[in-house]
């Protein structure tokens, strides 16, 4: 008994041995697919980002290889950031089969603080008049466009525009991003479209259509949003019934939902959504960042809070360093202090980083403007300021009268403390403005402003 059982334990182990052997084969198969496939995509992903990257990279003289692109241990330090301070121009544009499709309709300038690691957008309205480097005067839309069709003697429209911009704003342009309105749509519906709070109702009935001869009217109602391509397009170009201020505001909020999307995590863990973005980078994005540096820029940008950001624009309020005026040149808006004369724009972007730590009672510039409706009351008022060690700039009128007086903080944080202690001074109301021009506060005296004594 004893041997048959242990001949039946041989038989069946036997057995079992060569039953098990198929099973390790399959599993070993199926795991080696499964690697394959994985390093199928990657090769796949990887590949096409490096097609992509050595095409939007053509005007760059950087780190293009694909050593470049595989990555290095070493970080690229982009321009300007041993000095503290990274500007890179964005530019928007229609593009091809788009009528003017080189005239620039964004202008942006976008900077990275890099000891705070705060980002700065700065809008340029696109009919500001301005001496163009080997063209002559013009509207500043027509920079890239000159740049563009005299590629082979200007280096092309981001090498002009960069330069034109820079010397407006007396600040370095490192880098420049073009991208057209197809390029921007398949963007947006590529990432699933944007949710945006639309602050006020827009009723456009001159938004251009596509032959920009007849008229698409756009119209949409204040409150939440999910938008598509085509509608955050035209939210973002539409300005017939609106100022070029909010235009230029509305422009940075759909940057920064676009920003906040392409970042989630469904967005990047989906190999054919992010080929499929890079495909469409491609075809509608050009740059002079080389490789290396898209990928230094990248690893700073995608921590940054967008909701931190500073947004200013220069722009044609009754405050604004800008003002508009229409003759035989067309519509076209320039420096209040005059034309060529950009001290106010200069100042903005020079300092459009300062800090509370930085500003001091001294620092911040004041605008007093008469709102009551009696003269006299404004240089009361400024003088009680100047008495105090406030530093006021202006004095000026309201454009109607105001019941009680109000406070305007212009420059966010830095002017928190000081715009208290106004408004209590002088039993005010305080609220906030994206922008008052080159002036930090701006105090309105109402009909209830009473002199100290």
């Amino acid at each position: 008994m004893k041997r048959f059982f242990e001949d039946f334990l041989m038989t069946n182990n036997a057995n079992l041995s060569t039953y098990m052997k198929p099973k390790k084969r399959i599993f070993k198969i199926i795991l080696l697919s499964v690697v394959i496939t994985i390093l199928g995509i990657g090769l796949w992903v990887g590949l096409t980002a490096f097609n992509t990257f050595k095409k939007i990279t053509a005007f760059s003289k950087g780190n293009n290889s694909l050593f470049s692109f595989l990555g290095d241990s070493n970080k690229t330090q982009l321009k300007g950031e041993k000095e503290g301070r990274t500007n890179i121009l964005l530019l928007g544009m229609g593009g091809k089969n788009h009528p003017g499709g080189t005239l620039s309709d964004t202008i942006i300038v976008i900077s990275i603080n890099w000891q705070t690691k705060q980002t700065a957008f700065l809008s340029i309205p696109r009919d500001l008049w301005v001496q163009i480097p080997d063209y002559g005067w013009a509207k500043i839309n027509n920079a890239f466009a000159h740049g563009e069709a005299n590629q082979k003697t200007t280096g092309g429209g981001g090498q002009v525009a960069s330069e034109t911009v820079s010397k407006i704003l007396d600040i370095p342009i490192h880098y420049f991003v073009s991208v057209d309105f197809e390029g921007f749509k398949k963007i947006v519906d590529t990432v699933g479209g944007v949710d945006i709070y639309v602050e006020k109702d827009i009723n456009d009935p001159y938004y251009p259509a596509a032959n920009m001869i007849n008229y698409d009217p756009f119209k949409i109602q204040a409150g939440q949003h999910h938008m598509d391509g085509t509608l955050a397009l035209k939210y973002a170009r539409s300005r017939e019934t609106t100022s070029d201020f909010d235009r230029s505001k509305r422009q940075q909020i759909v940057l920064a939902a676009i920003k906040q999307k392409v970042l989630s995590l469904n967005i990047l863990a989906n190999p054919k959504k992010v080929t499929d973005l890079l495909n469409i980078l491609g075809d509608h994005l050009r740059t002079n960042l080389s490789i290396s540096e898209i990928k230094s820029l990248w690893d700073t940008i995608k921590d940054i809070d967008t909701s931190k950001m500073i947004n200013r624009v220069l722009d044609t309020s009754e405050s604004g360093p800008l003002t508009a005026t229409q003759d035989q040149r067309g519509y076209i808006i320039v420096p209040r202090k005059g034309i060529g004369n950009y001290t106010d724009l200069q100042k903005i972007a020079k300092n459009i980083f300062a800090t509370s730590s930085e500003s001091t009672t001294n620092d911040l510039e004041i605008e007093v403007l008469n709102g009551s409706g009696k003269s006299g009351k404004a240089a009361d008022l400024a003088d009680q300021l100047k008495s105090e060690g406030y530093n006021v700039a202006k004095i000026g009128d309201a454009t109607k009268i105001y019941e009680n007086s109000v406070v305007y903080n212009c420059s966010g944080k830095v002017a928190e403390t000081i715009v208290k202690e106004i408004a209590e001074m002088v039993d005010a109301t305080s609220n906030t403005k994206t922008s008052c021009g080159t002036i930090d506060i701006q105090v309105i005296v109402g009909e209830n402003y009473l002199p100290a004594r």
